[in-house]
């Protein structure tokens, strides 16, 4: 099996990410109580919840107290799922109602960004598209729209090259499409 841990220091407590065999475990009870939330009742809720109750795991991590180092078993759920698990929290506490709307702003970017701006290049594109048919249509190589059609052309693949990145960040997110 292989096993490393890294951390994310959250409000100013460390969050324990478990990578084993290329699946990352965050513990439950640190997300707690930096959200400043209860933690014992979190997990209750996560055990018993209908999706998140089969895919809680135990994990052994090593932790400091009083300056020793000790193994820990934790409860934690794989990243697949904890972000999900985030927005069922409930909780009057300011620091949970915080992250919430930063997330709900994270997403809302994410998404009408992605949206909105690959439809706009779309239908960018596809104008130029039209235009170049239309230049091509009536062009004789000694023509002066000859290189307004080149400035079509490279605008047109301007255009294709955003579409690309775009996709390419939304292929770098895999946990948003897969599965």
């Amino acid at each position: 099996m292989n096993k490393h841990e890294k951390f994310l220091e959250f409000n100013g407590k460390n969050i324990v990410f478990l990578n084993i065999d290329g699946v990352y475990w965050i513990a439950l009870k640190p997300i707690c109580e930096a959200l400043n939330i209860d933690a014992f009742r979190s997990i209750k809720n996560v055990k018993s919840d209908p999706i998140l109750g089969s895919e809680w795991s135990k994990q052994t991590t090593q932790v400091s107290k009083n300056g020793k180092k000790q193994l820990r078993n934790v409860t934690c759920l794989s990243e697949k799922y904890i972000y999900g698990w985030l927005f069922s929290l409930r909780s009057d506490s300011k620091e949970l109602i915080e992250y919430k709307r930063t997330c709900y702003e994270l997403l809302y970017n994410h998404f009408h960004g992605t949206i909105t701006n690959r439809k706009e290049i779309l239908l960018e594109r596809n104008k130029i598209d039209d235009e170049i048919f239309l230049i091509k249509k009536s062009l004789k190589e000694e023509d002066d729209k000859y290189q307004e059609l080149e400035n079509l052309i490279t605008k047109r693949k301007a255009l294709s090259n955003q579409l690309n990145i775009i996709d390419k960040e939304l292929v770098k997110q895999p946990e948003l499409f897969s599965n």
